[in-house]
This record gives C-alpha cells, sequence and structure tokens, in this order.
C-alpha cells in the first residue's frame, strides 16, 4: 500500500462525493493492497474508524454511498472470522479522440497571394530638376541630403522647385554676384523655399512694351 493508489482513486473518484467520502476512500486506499486493490484491514477496526474520523454508523453510511456512486466495490462479506473486503475499481482508460472530420472543399480557405507592393519613390524624387533650376551649383551631394530631408519634413518638390527657379530670377535681376548665393544645402536646409518673393528695385523691373516715355522727336512729332 502507498500514495500512489490514494493518488490515483483520488484522481478518479467521482466529482460528487462529498468530503467525508472523499476522506474515508483515501483513507481505505492507504489500506488497500497497490496489486489487489482491496482493503486489508477490517473497515471497523479502531485505526481505519480513527483516520476515517467517523463512527461505525457513519463508516457503513459513507460505504453505502461509495458503492452507490460506484467508487467502492465490495468483494467479500464479513463472517464471524473474516473481515468484509472492499476493492478500489480501476481507472477507467480514456476512449482515443474522435477523428477530426474533414474540412469540406468548398469551406477551405485558398491563402491569398499577396499582393504586389508599390514601389516607393526615391528620397530624392525631383532633385534633378531642382539642380537645374538652381544658380550656384556647389557640393551636389550635400544638396541631395539636404533635398531628401526637406522632403521628409513635408515640401513638395513641385514647390521647392519653383521657389528656386523664383529665387534664381531675382538674383539675377539684382545681378548678385555667384558667390554671394547661398550654397543649395543652406537654401534648403533654412527652407528659404518658403520664403516671400523679394520685390526687385524700380531700376531692375523689366520693361513692358508701350510703357517706356518716348520723346517726341524720337516719334518724329516737332
Amino acid at each position: 500500500m502507498g500514495s500512489r493508489l490514494v493518488t490515483e482513486v483520488m484522481d478518479m473518484a467521482p466529482a460528487t462525493l462529498t468530503h467525508r467520502e472523499a476522506w474515508v476512500l483515501a483513507v481505505l486506499a492507504a489500506d488497500a493492497d497497490d496489486d489487489t486493490r482491496t482493503t486489508q484491514s477490517s473497515v471497523e477496526s479502531p485505526e481505519i474508524l480513527r483516520r476515517a474520523r467517523v463512527s461505525r454508523p457513519q463508516m457503513y453510511a459513507v460505504l453505502r454511498s461509495l458503492i452507490a456512486k460506484e467508487a467502492l466495490t465490495r468483494v467479500a462479506v464479513g463472517q464471524r472470522n473474516q473481515a468484509a473486503a472492499y476493492a478500489l475499481p480501476l481507472a477507467a482508460a480514456a476512449p482515443p479522440p474522435a477523428p477530426k472530420p474533414p474540412t469540406p472543399p468548398a469551406l477551405r480557405r485558398t491563402p491569398r497571394k499577396p499582393s504586389p507592393r508599390r514601389p516607393s519613390p526615391p528620397a530624392d524624387a525631383g532633385f534633378d530638376d531642382f539642380w537645374a533650376a538652381y544658380p550656384r551649383k556647389v557640393a551636389k551631394g550635400t544638396a541631395r541630403t539636404a533635398w531628401a530631408k526637406a522632403l521628409k519634413r513635408g515640401a513638395e518638390p513641385a514647390d521647392v522647385i519653383a521657389a528656386a527657379a523664383r529665387a534664381a530670377a531675382q538674383w539675377r535681376a539684382a545681378h548678385t554676384e555667384t558667390r554671394f548665393i547661398p550654397h543649395p544645402a543652406t537654401w534648403l536646409n533654412g527652407e528659404r523655399y518658403d520664403d516671400e518673393p523679394e520685390t526687385l528695385p524700380a531700376h531692375n523691373q523689366p520693361t513692358l512694351p508701350g510703357t517706356r516715355y518716348t520723346d517726341p522727336s524720337e516719334r518724329g512729332v516737332f
């Protein structure tokens, strides 16, 4: 007899057992032979009653309940020189799991083909047009990096190119020397493309046809 049988009996005991019934069943399992699973001591012995913490009438009432719940079986009736014997039933083998029915073909999920990813535009998209519009062409690599940063900040390439063209026109009209024009990277990093357009001085304003003053002698009028 040992704890192995007690553990096995407790694992297989019906969930409907009361606390007293479970305790008495454990006491009987501890007394039973591990091989035959049959009790060896009389259920009326003082040691069994003391361990089970029940009186003789209570013991027989619990035994009847255990037999009714199929947690215990009586294998020998008590006689004058022989005590009644009780056996602990073997644990029923768990039935094998039922095979999983096959999934109907109509319900099978067809793996979705991944949609082709649209290539993202290059980080320097539009830089060549900016480079062509900006009048001072120095440090092209640094300018390309500054261009990518400007686009990352949210600048629109077309707006930056248009602002560079306006700035170039203003510098030409003002006859600004190239050495005084900012480097393209400096211009981009300073977000100069958001500057307000400068107003050209009056002497640098282009003359529209018909607006220049003409002396009457030049028109042949005397």
